[in-house]
């Protein structure tokens, strides 16, 4: 871990002069805590660079890119719901955010043969090309962030990660 990491630990800490009111130094509780902590910052962090990065580079906001790079990897369509629970969003802004990309020509919405009640989305051809677009800032970021750790230390922590959002998903 970096000097920043520590910093932002103590930052904190002396923000919160009742930090240690609620945890005891070193226990199971502050290690909590402290870890999710983390994983929020890390995740905020992750979303502005790489938002940033992607919207200069593409023009498209983080939840049109988001959306277009899960339809990518949608074989061959979703419904809503699917989407909505790949990407971990509820249906209003989602829906929003579809019918803008489909009034730009990005996705098609058609209907579901299995369930007249839902539609299939899919990207349109110029939605694949905003995905070859934001592929390559994505690999950017991930390498700039992700360069401090070897191979195996990049495996364990997509295997803990995996463990932690498994608990976050019950």
């Amino acid at each position: 871990m970096g000097d920043s990491a520590h910093e932002t630990d103590d930052l904190f800490e002396q923000s919160s002069g009742r930090y240690y009111e609620l945890f005891t130094p070193g226990s199971r509780e502050d290690v909590e805590f402290r870890l999710t902590r983390k994983l929020v910052l890390t995740a905020r962090r992750w979303t502005a660079m790489s938002g940033d990065q992607i919207k200069a580079a593409t023009g498209q906001s983080r939840s049109r890119w988001q959306i277009l790079l899960s339809l990518a990897f949608a074989d061959p369509a979703v419904t809503t719901t699917e989407l909505s629970l790949r990407l971990g969003i509820k249906w209003p802004p989602l829906v929003r955010t579809l019918n803008e990309l489909e009034a730009d020509g990005l996705i098609r919405r058609t209907g579901n043969p299995d369930d007249k009640r839902s539609r299939l989305i899919e990207l349109t051809p110029a939605g694949h090309e905003i995905v070859m677009q934001v592929q390559p800032v994505l690999a950017k970021v991930r390498a700039k962030v992700l360069s401090g750790l070897s191979e195996d230390q990049l495996m364990l922590a997509t295997q803990l990660l995996d463990v932690i959002l498994s608990g976050a998903t019950r």
